[in-house]
C-alpha cells in the first residue's frame, strides 16, 4: 500500500463534517450502547475513508444487523473500500467480527451499508479499521 498525503483541505472537511453529523437530529436522551462513540465518529484512515455512524438493529426478518455510512472524502473514487466491526455481547465479550464493504466509491460520497452479524446475540460494536484501493 503507497502512502496518500493528506492535505490540510482534506482534514478540514472531514473534521467539519464529523462535527456536522454529530450535531444533527440528536436528542437530549443518552444514546443506546450499541451505537457509536465520538471517537469513532472522528476516525479517519489514511485513504480518506470515515465512519459517520453506526448501529446494531433487527431487520424485518427479525435478524440482527450492523447499519451505518462511511464517507469518502477524498477527490478520487475508490474501486474497492471495507469497513470491520468487532462485536460484543452484553458482558462485553468479544463475540465476533463483521465486515461490509463497497466497489466504486467516488470521490466524496458517503455509502449505507447493512449486514447481517453472527452471533445474533451480539449486543455491541467497535471499528477495527478501513482498507481502500
Amino acid at each position: 500500500m503507497k502512502p496518500v498525503k493528506v492535505t490540510l483541505p482534506t482534514l478540514l472537511l472531514v473534521t467539519a463534517l464529523s462535527i456536522m453529523s454529530s450535531g444533527c437530529g440528536q436528542q437530549s436522551t443518552p444514546a443506546p450502547a450499541n451505537t457509536k462513540t465520538e471517537e469513532q465518529v472522528a476516525q479517519t484512515n489514511a485513504e480518506g475513508l470515515s465512519l459517520l455512524d453506526f448501529t446494531i438493529t433487527k431487520n424485518q426478518a427479525g435478524k440482527s444487523v450492523l447499519k451505518g455510512n462511511v464517507s469518502n472524502a477524498t477527490t478520487r473514487k475508490l474501486d474497492h473500500a471495507t469497513v470491520e466491526f468487532k462485536l460484543f455481547d452484553k458482558t462485553g465479550n468479544e463475540v465476533g467480527t463483521a465486515m461490509a464493504s463497497v466497489d466504486n466509491l467516488g470521490a466524496r460520497f458517503s455509502w449505507s451499508f447493512e449486514v447481517e452479524i453472527q452471533p445474533q446475540d451480539a449486543a455491541s460494536a467497535k471499528l477495527i479499521g478501513f482498507t481502500a484501493k
